[in-house]
């Protein structure tokens, strides 16, 4: 992922996420690549899913600091997901 610099105000940094989902709870773990100064420790997000799949809410943490964060999936997002995975797969042909 790729996100705004908060210390370089024109510049960009990238991260990777690695993490898991259990039904509708997410813990994932964001680190940060080539680590400038400010950017050294991951960042921690314990989350719910909302029940339409579009929202994202919980807590992260980072060494001693914590708050809260929200994520939303745009509906158009959504849906292209929905239909990728609703897609059907026909079965072989049984062999003789």
């Amino acid at each position: 992922m790729i996100e705004p610099d908060i210390f370089r105000p024109t510049a960009t940094i990238e991260a990777e996420i690695s993490g898991h989902r259990t039904a509708r709870s997410v813990d994932f773990t964001k680190v940060y690549l080539d680590a400038p100064r400010g950017y050294e420790n991951p960042v921690d997000y314990v989350g719910q899913i909302s029940s339409d799949g579009l929202e994202v809410t919980g807590v992260w943490s980072l060494l001693d600091m914590n708050g809260t964060f929200e994520m939303q999936r745009e509906q158009g997002m959504a849906e292209t997901e929905e239909a990728e995975t609703a897609e059907t797969v026909p079965a072989p042909a049984e062999l003789d």
